[in-house]
């Protein structure tokens, strides 16, 4: 057969990624936070796209109507009056701000300060106490120096040698200033080490005597065998009673090992806002989008109409049509993001059925891909709608993603989710004896006579997950 190079004409499908496509997937991995920002700059820098129900179309009706379409009070229809609207009456208890403050005094003024919250970080909290503390302005250049040496936890970072010799001043000053900076509250705070920030607290708790001195020395020499649970090491090392060790073990593990962690400084509180609400009603769980997050999208009609006007520039008219093109494209990526949003969680509900009516311990294993040919979709597709996202149940607030687990299989053949799991090993290590605590094999043991098949490894697995010390450290004496 002779070979020979000839052009052949035939069509083909291919999936192409087109700027619309990947401004559609962008917007569907973005949280609800996120996208409600994405709307608002494209608010900004596209003409035609409008938000339904703005102010400023209520307005600009007005204006238009001009002063002799006005009307006037005394021709307006009598009904009107029965149907407006008491405001003060509406404002009186406050509630619409989410406060009340009960009826209101004319001759009181009303002080909103109070209802404004800020927090000082911690270095701002600091320096008010420095310039409180201080009597001379050198232990306060000093200790300004400091503090910018203190991290988040609360830790001194810098060097007493660096700070002398960059500031030109003694080192004994320097430890003077970071002396002053530790007897600030909270305690701890400008420690150098883990072992300093407790022996300081240690000092401060005003304990008894004897407990005190031997948890400075636990501190001071056995830390890492404390961490370790070796608690009779310690115990004939030290020539005390283990009793004495675990009672000065306790005491340690009362204190704050990151003093200055609980100072956030940012002022900021950060909410969760659901893409979803699942809400009971009459039997059935019902998905509920929350709309009210996102900006309701609309088509400026003054523009649209300029392209049917004959007396516009044709340069204006590709502008407005391109602006046009990319306001409905927007307005379809929201609106299927929100579909398949809806999708996915009510194919979670169905999944999910018996978590939402009986709890954690009844939740199943479920996988994006059951999900995805489920509702008709690709798998990346179900991961992206799920990322970031979360719905509000008549059991909480939880990301879509949490819904997804894997499981472990049981003695009848089905299987069982790992967080199920994770919580019967928390109940389990709850109601143990703390003198002879379940080793991780026992705790395989004992889900194997529930039917619950699963290794130890996979034990210490879920149980270093839920962050649980293993048996040797929960031992007590």
């Amino acid at each position: 057969m002779e070979m020979s190079f000839v052009l052949v004409q035939q069509q083909v499908q291919k999936l192409v990624m087109t700027p619309e496509l990947r401004q559609a997937i962008h917007l569907l991995q973005l949280s609800t936070v996120d996208l409600a920002e994405y709307v608002s700059n494209e608010l900004l820098e596209n003409p035609l796209l409008e938000e339904e129900g703005h102010v400023g179309m209520v307005v600009d009706k007005q204006v238009q109507a001009g002063p002799e379409d006005a009307v006037h009070e005394s021709d307006a229809n009598p009904e009107d009056d029965e149907n407006e609207i008491d405001w003060e009456r509406f404002f009186e208890d406050g509630t619409d701000v989410g406060w009340t403050r009960g009826p209101i005094d004319p001759n009181v003024d009303f002080d909103p300060i109070p209802l404004v919250k800020w927090e000082p970080s911690l270095e701002e909290q600091y320096h008010m106490e420095l310039r409180l503390a201080c009597s001379d302005m050198r232990t306060l250049r000093i200790g300004e120096y400091l503090l910018g040496c203190i991290d988040g936890d609360g830790f001194f970072r810098g060097d007493v040698h660096r700070v002398a010799a960059s500031l030109g001043v003694e080192i004994d000053d320097v430890e003077r200033a970071l002396s002053l900076i530790q007897s600030f509250e909270p305690v701890g705070v400008g420690s150098r080490s883990i072992r300093e920030c407790l022996d300081l607290q240690i000092c401060a708790s005003g304990v008894e005597d004897n407990l005190c001195r031997l948890a400075r020395k636990i501190v001071s020499c056995h830390l890492e065998d404390i961490a370790a649970g070796r608690m009779v090491k310690v115990s004939s090392e030290l020539g005390v009673d283990v009793r004495q060790v675990q009672a000065a073990v306790d005491f340690i593990r009362t204190l704050n090992p990151r003093p200055g962690a609980g100072f956030t400084g940012s002022g900021e509180t950060r909410y969760i806002v659901p893409d979803v609400f699942i809400e009971y009603v009459e039997g059935e769980y019902i998905v509920i989008p929350n709309d009210s997050a996102i900006p309701r999208l609309m088509i400026n009609e003054k523009y649209r109409s300029m392209l049917r006007d004959a007396n516009v520039d044709s340069a204006a008219k590709d502008f407005i049509k391109e602006k046009l093109d990319s306001a409905l494209w927007l307005v379809r990526s929201v609106e299927q993001r929100r579909s398949t949003i809806v999708k996915v969680s009510e194919s979670i509900v169905r999944h999910q059925r018996d978590f939402l009516d009986r709890g954690i311990l009844h939740m199943r294993p479920l996988t994006l891909r059951e999900v995805a040919d489920d509702i008709g979709m690709h798998e990346s597709t179900v991961s992206r709608a799920t990322a970031g996202k979360y719905a509000q149940t008549p059991r909480g607030v939880f990301e879509l993603r949490f819904f997804f687990d894997s499981g472990v299989s049981t003695s009848d053949g089905d299987a069982a989710a790992s967080a199920s799991v994770k919580k019967r090993i928390g109940e389990m290590i709850a109601s143990e004896d703390p003198k002879a605590p379940f080793s991780d094999q026992q705790i395989a043991d004992a889900l194997g006579c529930e039917g619950i098949m699963i290794s130890r490894r996979t034990v210490a697995k879920y149980r270093d997950e839920m962050m649980l010390p293993p048996s040797t450290k929960r031992r007590r004496y």
